[in-house]
């Protein structure tokens, strides 16, 4: 056990090391364990099986393009290793399904089958598949861990899966169960277990993009729970309504997370009371009991939040509590002639609502528990299910966006006055921009004068006596005489 912890901590230092020195890391490799022990006959020499398959298509969905280790595991002896890998790379590549294709039951060097050493297999899948860094770890099997026919079975499966929940290097853990009836001759079986295991800190989130793709799902049947972690994300808000606020409503955006406050800025609204239900987001596990406290966080801001709950009880997977509200404090709206809202009709400002839950108490749903025992009758759950000790509280936030609706009046006023201030400065431009010719008469001789706006020129005759000056004004030439005995006119 300390050995593995040790390997564990080790593995997570490489890992970060090797994050901070390449900020373009590959795609995190993947590594598929598929049980082959005595238990497992059923599912390889039923002709109608569709367990190999099934795991085909598990390693090409989860892995697409990335790499891919898949490995057989039991127990090891001296007459064979475990896991044995029989395959390294794409998961796009033909020869992955003729590697599973390949598998058989493994056997001891006493001819009978061999035995199942979940702790070994994960040991060799982090150091030899994945090579100590940060990836994902798959494991297909019958929930049967029987290292040695060991009396101390059930011990045994208690630590091992102690380690998964407790040492924080595995992130997240999910589970699918998968109804396949299968039979041999000496036993039968109902259906099987798949793991998903994230090993590193990065890895959790690698992992939910994974399990999020459309192909994986419809595979597995969207089917998954979550073991781990059960301290982020216990429940997810679904908005009813505002209480007596008309110019307030709340919506979900596209992502089903976050929600979306829209507020008129005319009603001008100093608190909003927001209605909706919590949704226990912690399948396979009912919230027994947790106490329920709430704040605010929208930066640069320190607003005011209450909420009407102050404790869920009995909350099943997927299920949603009764009403309740939350009132928020809005922040200060910016003004519509801020430089910020001047040229938009709108404003939006983005935080989160923390959702604290304490003296959290969970247990696995009956139903669960019902359909568990369908697919392996007579078995015991296995603990892994258990929720950790550690599981006592949680946090969740929740995205807010409040989105605020500013009239359009006024932007288009500003936008037409704009306009018309644009029309007047080229119009002027125009007019004052360049010299026009004003031809005066002197005694009836044409003369020219290019003259720009509010400027003047002499008029002589013939005989270079000055006999006039000519003025352009903004719109027009004005004449002046000075001699009244010569004939002197605008043209």
């Amino acid at each position: 056990m300390e050995r593995l912890n040790r390997l564990l901590r080790h593995s997570l230092l490489l890992v970060l090391s090797l994050v901070c020195i390449s900020a373009h890391a590959a795609p995190l490799r993947q590594v598929l364990l598929v049980q082959n022990s005595g238990w497992m006959e059923p599912f390889y020499l039923d002709p109608a099986s569709g367990f190999k398959p099934l795991v085909t298509q598990l390693a090409a969905s989860a892995a697409g393009s990335g790499e891919v280790v898949i490995g057989a595991f039991n127990q090891a002896d001296s007459s064979h290793p475990s896991p044995q890998w029989t395959y390294r790379g794409p998961g796009t590549h033909a020869k992955l399904a003729d590697s599973v294709n390949a598998l058989s039951l493994a056997r001891k060097a006493s001819g009978a089958y061999a035995d199942t050493d979940f702790k070994e297999a994960l040991l060799a899948a982090i150091n030899t598949g994945l090579e100590g860094r940060e990836g994902i770890i798959w494991i297909v099997t019958n929930n049967k861990n029987s290292p040695n026919n060991s009396n101390e079975t059930q011990l045994k499966n208690r630590e091992f899966y102690d380690l998964l929940h407790k040492e924080a290097v595995i992130s997240r853990i999910a589970a699918f169960p998968q109804k396949m009836p299968v039979k041999s001759s000496n036993f039968e079986a109902n259906g099987l277990m798949i793991y998903a295991l994230a090993y590193g800190a990065n890895a959790g989130a690698a992992l939910e993009q994974v399990l999020a793709q459309p192909a994986l799902a419809t595979l597995l049947k969207d089917a998954g729970v979550r073991l781990k972690p059960l301290t982020q994300a216990a429940v997810r808000f679904i908005p009813t309504g505002v209480k007596d606020t008309p110019d307030v409503s709340a919506e979900l955006a596209p992502d089903q997370q976050t929600v979306v406050l829209n507020i008129d800025v005319d009603g001008s609204p100093k608190t909003a009371v927001l209605l909706g239900r919590f949704e226990n987001q912690f399948n396979p596990y009912q919230i027994h009991s947790a106490k329920v406290a709430m704040s605010l966080d929208m930066p640069g801001e320190a607003l005011q939040s209450s909420i009407s709950l102050d404790r869920i009880e009995n909350l099943e997977p997927g299920a949603r509590s009764e009403e309740l509200s939350i009132s928020l404090q809005l922040p200060p709206l910016p003004s519509q002639w801020s430089s910020e809202v001047l040229l938009s009709s709108g404003y939006q400002r983005a935080g989160a609502i923390e959702v604290r839950l304490s003296e959290q108490q969970l247990q696995i749903s009956q139903q669960f528990i019902e359909r568990m025992n369908e697919l392996f009758p007579n078995d015991a759950l296995p603990d892994v299910f258990l929720p950790s000790s550690e599981a006592s509280a949680s946090a969740t936030r929740l995205p807010i966006v409040l989105q605020i609706s500013y009239p359009l009046g006024p932007v288009l006023l500003l936008l037409a006055l704009f306009v018309l201030a644009l029309f007047g400065l080229l119009l002027a431009k125009s007019l004052v921009g360049g010299k026009k010719p004003v031809t005066v008469m002197v005694e009836g001789v044409a003369q020219q004068y290019p003259l720009k706006p509010f400027s003047s020129a002499s008029v002589y005759d013939a005989r270079q006596n000055k006999v006039a000056t000519v003025k352009r004004g903004l719109f027009g030439a004005t004449l002046e005489k000075l001699a009244a005995d010569v004939a002197v006119r605008l043209k």
